[in-house]
């Protein structure tokens, strides 16, 4: 009796369809698991590590007015993570390395599902795209122009983040990827999503309210040059950081 072999039966491009987008369903469920995984790390971060905003003029809005309420206000704005263990006394040296960008930060307790991307080193983000003169109170000229960058990748002049900006490490990976390629000037970048009420990640709450727990003053400097900060203002890292810390009603620490 001959053989004949059995014919696979031909999908309805229907049916080819469906079974395309049930598996670009899973693809997309997946993805939006290890993201959930990946963001629950940043619930809570290892022992001495903060994640932190930094500044260092008198002249910026937080020696105004309470921090929180700027956060909250903004679109996206630029964190590192620090380990504090990473922060030496000054010795025979007369720069050390801090792993931040300025001299004073306020220290973040912040929703995970607030968390936008996370990179080993400075990429450059443009925190206030679309807006007039790149302000965080600026109007809004380009609706889309925020998106436009994340998605992109397109960054502060020429710089470009390939992959977009929307990528995520757990802490310990971008902490070991940082201690990789550091040095003494260099700092990593944590993206954050300010405003509230954005739902970002699909089985995640909506972004909430970011509070500042702390203040910390880190000299890079053993020597600061105050020299040219205008008379009457505050020039030490010590003194503006604790009228910071007192509009904040937080403890002030200087490293």
């Amino acid at each position: 009796m001959p053989f004949f072999k059995k014919k696979t039966p031909t999908l309805s491009p229907h049916a080819m369809y469906l079974a395309e987008r049930e598996k670009r369903g899973d693809r997309i469920k997946a993805r939006n698991l290890q993201k959930a995984a990946i963001l629950q790390s940043w619930a809570v971060l290892p022992e001495r590590h903060v994640l932190v905003h930094t500044f260092e003029l008198q002249e910026s809005p937080f020696c105004r007015q309470d921090a929180a309420s700027l956060f909250n206000s903004w679109d996206v704005f630029s964190t590192s993570l620090v380990d504090l263990n990473d922060i030496k006394k000054f010795t025979t040296e007369s720069f050390r390395y801090t792993g931040m960008y300025h001299n004073i930060a306020l220290v973040l307790d912040v929703p995970r599902q607030n968390i936008l991307g996370t990179f080993p080193r400075d990429v450059w983000f443009m925190n206030h795209a679309g807006r007039e003169g790149c302000n965080p109170q600026g109007r809004v000229l380009q609706p889309y122009g925020l998106v436009e960058c994340i998605q992109s990748g397109r960054g502060v002049g020429d710089f470009r983040c390939e992959g977009g900006y929307q990528q995520l490490l757990t802490p310990a990976a971008l902490m070991t990827q940082d201690k990789v390629i550091r040095n003494q000037f260099t700092h990593n970048e944590i993206l954050i999503i300010g405003r509230q009420g954005l739902n970002l990640y699909d089985g995640l709450p909506a972004t909430q309210s970011i509070r500042v727990t702390r203040v910390l003053g880190a000299d890079k400097r053993q020597s600061p040059d105050y020299s040219k900060v205008p008379a009457g203002h505050m020039k030490t890292t010590e003194e503006i950081g604790k009228h910071v810390a007192r509009l904040n009603n937080v403890p002030f620490e200087m490293l």
